[in-house]
């Protein structure tokens, strides 16, 4: 592995700013737990303390826009927290700033209890007015239900607005159903969901100076917890809902050509499911015998993956393949707590490439019966201006990237850099290419979208109990769920076409697909 693939560091390190590549900068600002009453459960809101809340909101100036808002209330936001709060939570605060007597109610919490949170809260007319949508239940869904509504009559001046966003930023069946804006995407979504952590104390004990130049392979995973173990570590943490995404992120090391998002699982070179390839079936063989081997915390089966990053740091266990987005909490929480990062080792060391599709990331909806719409829409228009989404950069210290190029510039010139941060961005544009999207080849997928049906059980359901033993023979399930969703996908397509929709499956299919390079303009143009 070359050397731009490691990087050791404290988690209170911290350097200048330096010639590179633009876009990037990290994130300084803090993550703590609050108590929640939302179903009695317990939420992690994923902001600083007051005082430094404070601080950040005070780096915000919202403008005047031509609509009012309420004259009073309190406009409530619930999403999964981590790195993009200390924005969210910094606007939402100079907002109330601005409109003293317009407060906010942030939770940043687990998808579990999101999940828990909407579900009741539609039932009841009471859902937060501003909220991330579980990963189990489709846009589609929430849309044909009638749980959210568009924003284009919140957000003022909403035709000028969007006019300033880059073409392709906002996508039909992502982000605009039936011509409506729904939401927009808060960040980029080029950035690794699976890197190689290492708790340095740990990883010494067993004998490791360098952990990241000398685990490579699977096998090094295997002997280094092996040994961590042997020493009186926990292994690997990770949680029950992370043990998808970890089987999909070891898949991509060894080849898997199934998109990791925007049509999960799909490859799209020949527009089928692939999660019957065997590569799914050897990352998930490779994390079962962890399992089996007690190289894998006790009790992962009752933690959640943003508990379990929270632990991680406490200086128990000895890795965990995780993105960046607890880089702030560990800095915050644990300044002195040593650990190294590099990318998620390949099973023989080979170099490796993640396709990915450019779809933006952290997209919010509006309840449908919000009582504060006015500042809804002024909040959202906030967030996705260019000086929003400035400000966002660099509040992340570059750890979350815009899509708005001027924006990225221009946190570029104004922000320092962190060497977190640095190094899991630069990896990311290293190794990550973006892959062929189908909404860009036809914009009518949307229809599709609204009416496909959701698989059930989901694939992280479907994960969670293969390691439950509540599902037996992963090879067997794999093949079904992989069936189920071309299925699915086929009666939607074909109940789109009663509706008018020009699409046919061929309009999934991407002949001229590398997954080496990035997919662009010109290659949509050849087919």
């Amino acid at each position: 592995m070359s050397s731009a693939s490691s990087h050791a560091f404290s988690s209170s390190s911290a350097v200048g700013r330096s010639g590179r590549i633009a876009r990037r900068t990290l994130l300084g600002s803090a993550l703590a737990a609050m108590t929640a009453g939302a179903v009695g459960c317990q939420v992690d809101t994923g902001t600083g303390s007051s005082a430094s809340r404070s601080a950040e909101a005070g780096k915000i100036k919202i403008p005047d826009y031509s609509t009012k808002p309420e004259a009073s209330g309190t406009v409530s936001w619930l999403d999964s927290g981590d790195l993009k709060s200390v924005f969210e939570t910094a606007v939402l605060d100079a907002y109330s700033a601005k409109y003293s007597k317009i407060k906010n109610d942030y939770q940043g919490t687990s998808w579990e209890t999101i999940r828990q949170v909407v579900s009741v809260g539609i039932r009841n007319n009471s859902a937060p007015d501003v909220f991330a949508l579980p990963p189990d239940i489709p846009a589609q869904t929430a849309i044909a239900q009638g749980w959210v509504q568009p924003i284009e009559k919140l957000v003022p001046d909403f035709e000028s607005w969007r006019a300033k966003w880059p073409k392709t930023a906002l996508i039909p069946g992502i982000h605009i159903f039936d011509d409506k804006v729904y939401n927009f995407p808060l960040n980029s979504s080029r950035r690794l969901d699976k890197l190689l952590f290492v708790d340095s104390a740990n990883l010494k004990k067993a004998g490791y100076d360098d952990p990241i130049s000398a685990i490579k392979t699977w096998d090094d995973i295997h002997q280094a917890l092996t040994k961590s173990v042997g020493q009186g570590s926990s292994g690997l943490m990770i949680g029950k809902d992370g043990l998808a995404a970890t089987v999909a992120g070891l898949a991509t090391t060894v080849g898997w050509t199934g998109s990791l998002n925007s049509w999960t699982g799909l490859d799209m070179k020949t527009g089928q499911y692939r999660y019957d390839a065997d590569e799914v079936l050897q990352a998930f063989e490779f994390l079962q015998k962890l399992v089996k081997d007690k190289l894998v915390v006790p009790g992962f089966l009752t933690l959640v993956d943003k508990d379990a990053r929270d632990q991680f740091s406490a200086g128990k266990s000895a890795m965990m393949f995780v993105g960046p987005y607890s880089l702030p909490a560990w800095k915050q929480n644990a300044p002195d707590w040593k650990y190294a990062v590099g990318q998620l080792p390949s099973a023989d060391g080979s170099d490796y490439v993640v396709p990915f599709a450019e779809v933006g990331a952290n997209s919010v909806w509006v309840y449908a019966k919000t009582e504060m719409p006015k500042a809804v829409g002024q909040i959202l228009a906030y967030m996705g201006s260019e000086e929003g989404q400035k400000n966002m950069v660099i509040q992340s210290e570059g750890n979350l990237e815009s899509l708005h190029p001027a924006a990225n510039e221009a946190a570029d010139r104004e922000a320092q850099l962190d060497p977190n941060a640095t190094f899991c961005s630069d990896l990311a544009h290293k190794i990550m290419h973006t892959i062929p999207q189908v909404e860009i080849r036809n914009p009518d997928v949307s229809t599709v979208k609204l009416l496909l049906k959701p698989v059930t059980p989901i694939w992280q359901d479907l994960m969670q109990g293969l390691f439950t033993g509540d599902l037996s023979n992963p090879k067997a399930q794999f093949a079904k769920y992989n069936s189920a969703l071309d299925k699915a996908l086929d009666t939607a397509i074909a109940a789109a076409k009663k509706k008018g929709s020009t699409v046919t499956r061929d309009d999934f299919v991407f002949p001229n697909w590398d997954r080496n390079t990035d997919y662009t303009a010109a290659d949509y143009q050849k087919l």
